[in-house]
């Protein structure tokens, strides 16, 4: 049986923390929705889709979250008004979790 050095343990650890950052970093320098874009939408619980309806869009991506789902937007100042709480271009994002789709 081998043993972990010091630098395994450090390599590890770095590892994990730029793994664990990435996505924070991504919405922090992901700018506000626009229309006909893929956007990203962050509700309450089950709040996503009635934004997402009201906002005149529909879902896109490869996963639904209870919380967040990937769409394109028609109005996506209207899905803020319907209850989401944010709203951000998802361009980035769905390239982050596996989209291999088209990108409108």
């Amino acid at each position: 049986m081998t043993r972990a050095t010091f630098s395994d343990a450090a390599l590890l650890g770095l590892t994990l923390m730029l793994a664990l950052a990435t996505v924070p970093v991504t919405l922090v320098m992901a700018g506000p929705a626009a229309a006909g874009r893929p956007a990203l939408v962050i509700a309450p619980p089950g709040g996503a889709a009635a934004a997402i309806a009201a906002a005149g869009g529909h879902e896109i991506g490869p996963r639904i979250a209870p919380i967040a789902r990937f769409a394109v937007l028609d109005r996506p100042a209207q899905a803020r008004a319907a209850g989401a709480w944010v709203v951000l271009d998802a361009a980035a994002l769905l390239t982050l979790c596996g989209f291999d789709g088209e990108i409108p």
